[in-house]
């Protein structure tokens, strides 16, 4: 396997890319070579599995779910896929089965309320399960929940029973009495197994249920109620919380001296209607207050409430309306519009209101420094969710935030997820919408994996683990985000790239433009030498008005047009870029961009161009030395001789005027060397050497500068040059002055 392992992991990731964008057949055909690369892998099945799903042929795709979960060992991700097809193609007793299996994984992982469940929906399936009803029965028994544990004991006796095994069946009642000694159903149905009379048979007859499902149904119902159902207004906590501060605001307003008599006597009816669920008095009593010209938040959100409790939404939302502005009230009436909304269907309004409390939520748990991100992404979140075709997500949506919102310490448990998702975001920060948009639990979950095996470089196992989270959400972009992340770190950086190109695009359709730049500028970092990226990052933050980055990243588009080879191309950039920096803050840029050009132009040797750049960049920064010595020395390749002793000499006044005099022979000595018959810069070092008392040094430069004038034919510079030696009084003064005797003759 290891030699195949790279065709393998590509032909899968064709696959998954295939599926993503519904693409059946060929998918399949992926699929399929990686099963024959691989055939004991569980990942190659699972996406056949899916794609034979997205063709609507189930009993292929149930096959192959079957395949993936044998091969994984019982992965339970691969597991809950062959339940759920078979209950689509109504296979209830294997899937029941399935369930069943489901659980013990659950219960070796010590996960026991999620075993709990699975047991529970085997059952529901196929009533018959032995042990799952068993386990059910062990379970409620430890945590003292004896109706219920009553219940499974009694059906392990049925099931027993009818299989013959009197004795077992017996033993089954037997634990029940220990928990119950006088429980009548466990009495009545050790009479029936001694009798012969089936139980199963004696309960149809029966006209009335047992006992124990009787004391047992209030807490079924309450469960089945958490599941399904959402939860009333009243129970969600940040409602409860508003209504008694409302409450609590109105009794201080009894004890008020300037309270008008007849006013406190109404406020204190209301309060005592509404504490004792008197709806309609209490309704009356606080629109005779505001009849009476007393309003206030918490008037207006306890009426509002009471409004609702009476269907009556329009009335209930003109008054969250007005407390929604108060900071005490502001969540709850977010929530409280929200539901009224949805009741009367206006599910985009509805919407717009539980983000609104999402993000309140959210805000609290992160940094001030990331709230602008983050009101950015519940935007992003609210067009995805009120996007047309949307409505199903939406609901679902809704309903999941109302459940997150009833549990009991939900502020604490948001805190808790923020400190997960830091755990698992990577490329971007995610929202506490992330949690109620994956789709399930199981997906961060398997972010989370993905994400703690790439820091311990298992890197294939953090992939598997990702392509398991986008199976689970395929739409879900923190988990494509992953994959990415995962591949980069594989060394897959062509693939990475790949992943991160989608991701970027698809933020763009959803028009989240910060995430989509965040994305593509991930796929620079792993393929920095992709042109058509950098085009469309660049384009993306010039639209979002990030001037600056889209300079920077022109100016990184151009070294790369350079690296290509493409010198023209890079300096049509620079130009590009040029064009931007008025509209920018980063006043740098300029100068890192003219230098760039400039480059550009003493590569191909355009000295004419690249002295127009060297100007401009020795007026926007005087003090650089490179820029002041390049400008003289290209003076001089254009033949402009003057200029350029001009700029030497303003050059080296700056120099002293900066204290730097020190360094002014050095300069002239290197300019020298490389132009040594230059009469203008031999009379400056010439100055310099005197003015030091270096006359022996001041004797040679001269020497130099006058054999050059002779050798060139200069025979009028070579006689001033050697008048200038016999000043100077040299211990071979002779020898000049006969040399300067033959020159004049």
């Amino acid at each position: 396997m290891s030699r195949n392992r790279p065709q393998f992991e590509e032909a899968l990731n064709r696959g998954h890319a295939y599926n993503w964008d519904q693409r059946w057949e060929e998918a399949i055909k992926e699929f399929e070579k990686a099963v024959k690369l691989a055939p004991n892998e569980p990942a190659a099945y699972e996406g056949l599995g899916t794609a034979y799903r997205g063709l609507d042929r189930m009993v292929k795709a149930l096959e192959n779910y079957k395949l993936a979960a044998r091969y994984s060992r019982g992965d339970i991700i691969y597991l809950r896929q062959v339940a759920d097809m078979q209950e689509l193609l109504h296979q209830e007793s294997e899937a029941g089965r399935t369930y069943l299996a489901i659980g013990e994984v659950e219960l070796g992982r010590r996960r026991l309320r999620e075993a709990v469940d699975y047991w529970r929906r085997a059952i529901m399936l196929e009533p018959n399960l032995l042990q799952a009803h068993r386990r059910l029965a062990s379970v409620y028994k430890r945590q003292k929940s004896i109706p219920s544990a009553i219940r499974e004991y009694l059906e392990v006796a049925r099931i027993l029973q009818a299989e013959k095994q009197i004795e077992e069946a017996l033993k089954a009642c037997q634990e029940a009495l220990e928990l119950d000694p006088r429980n009548k159903d466990v009495l009545t149905a050790i009479e029936l197994i001694k009798q012969g009379t089936p139980i199963a048979e004696a309960q149809k007859r029966s006209t009335s249920p047992l006992s124990t499902q009787v004391e047992d149904l209030p807490r079924m119902t309450a469960a089945l109620d958490r599941v399904g159902q959402k939860p009333g207004l009243e129970a969600v906590a940040p409602v409860q919380d508003a209504r008694r501060t409302a409450m609590e605001q109105l009794a201080e307003k009894l004890f008020e001296e300037a309270a008008d008599m007849k006013t406190s006597a109404l406020i204190s009816q209301a309060l005592d209607a509404q504490t004792r669920g008197m709806t309609n008095e209490a309704i009356s009593y606080y629109e005779q207050i505001m009849q009476a010209g007393v309003r206030g938040p918490a008037i207006q959100f306890n009426l509002g409430l009471l409004y609702q409790d009476k269907l009556r939404f329009e009335d209930a939302i003109k008054q969250f309306e007005v407390s929604v502005q108060d900071h005490d009230f502001r969540l709850a009436s977010h929530f409280a519009l929200g539901e009224s909304h949805r009741a009367r269907g206006r599910i985009e309004e509805a919407i717009e209101h539980f983000i609104t409390v999402l993000q309140i939520v959210d805000l609290t748990t992160v940094k001030h420094a990331h709230s602008d991100r983050l009101i950015e992404l519940y935007e992003n979140l609210a067009d995805s969710l009120m996007a047309k075709g949307e409505r199903d997500q939406a609901t679902n949506f809704a309903n999941a935030l109302v459940e997150f919102l009833s549990q009991k310490g939900w502020e604490d448990k948001a805190k808790e997820a923020r400190a997960r998702l830091q755990q698992i975001s990577n490329t971007d920060m995610m929202i506490l919408g992330d949690v109620l948009t994956a789709g399930s639990e199981q997906v961060l979950e398997s972010l989370f994996l993905s994400q703690e095996y790439t820091r311990r470089k298992l890197y294939d196992t953090a992939v598997e683990e990702a392509f398991r989270a986008i199976q689970l959400s395929t739409e879900y972009l923190p988990a494509h985000l992953q994959l990415a992340e995962a591949l980069a770190k594989q060394g897959r950086r062509e693939a990475a790239a790949l992943k991160y190109s989608v991701v970027a695009d698809t933020y763009q359709t959803r028009t989240d433009i910060n995430g989509a730049i965040l994305a593509y500028e991930k796929v620079i970092e792993l393929t920095p030498l992709d042109v058509k990226v950098y085009t469309k990052l660049i384009d993306l933050l010039k639209q979002h008005g990030r001037i600056d980055d889209a300079i920077r990243y022109l100016i990184a588009l151009g070294e790369t047009h350079y690296q290509l080879a493409k010198v023209d191309k890079a300096r049509e950039t620079y130009q590009e870029a040029l064009k931007l920096v008025p509209r920018g803050t980063d006043l740098t840029l300029k100068v890192k961009l003219l230098r760039a050009m400039a480059d550009v132009d003493m590569q191909r040797f355009d000295w004419r161009r690249a002295l127009v750049t060297y100007k401009e960049l020795r007026e926007l920064d005087p003090d650089d030395e490179r820029t002041a010595v390049t400008l003289i020395d290209l003076y001089y390749k254009v033949d402009q001789p003057n200029n350029a002793v001009s700029e030497l000499d303003n050059y080296l006044i700056q120099l002293v005027r900066k204290g730097r005099g020190a360094k002014l022979v050095g300069i002239l000595e290197d300019m020298i060397r490389q132009r040594p018959s230059d009469a203008n810069l031999v009379d400056r070092l010439y100055r310099l050497y005197i003015q030091q008392k270096r006359v022996k040094d001041a004797v040679n430069l001269l020497d130099r500068l006058g054999e050059l004038q002779l050798e060139a034919g200069d025979t009028s510079g070579a006689i001033r040059t050697i008048e200038r030696i016999v000043s100077l009084k040299p211990a071979n003064m002779a020898s000049y002055q006969q040399l300067l005797g033959q020159l004049k003759q």
